[in-house]
């Protein structure tokens, strides 16, 4: 699943019993700021997500390149 947010994507799947999120940017398939994040439920872990894509805005330096 995916959704958009701002300059970012949000994607996340089930894996286990939780749920991981990762940000891209563009046409860019590897998560933004080499960052997975997870979730107990899907809410949680795209929650997590669209907070990152905030601290990736605030802070370029966190993009690993």
């Amino acid at each position: 699943m995916s959704t958009s947010d701002a300059q970012y994507q949000v994607h996340s799947k089930p894996s286990g019993g939780h749920w991981v999120a990762w940000l891209t940017a563009g046409d860019d398939t590897q998560p933004a700021g080499s960052a997975i994040l997870v979730g107990q439920t899907q809410d949680e872990a795209e929650a997590n997500a669209r907070r990152w894509a905030v601290r990736l805005n605030d802070d370029p330096r966190l993009q690993r390149r």
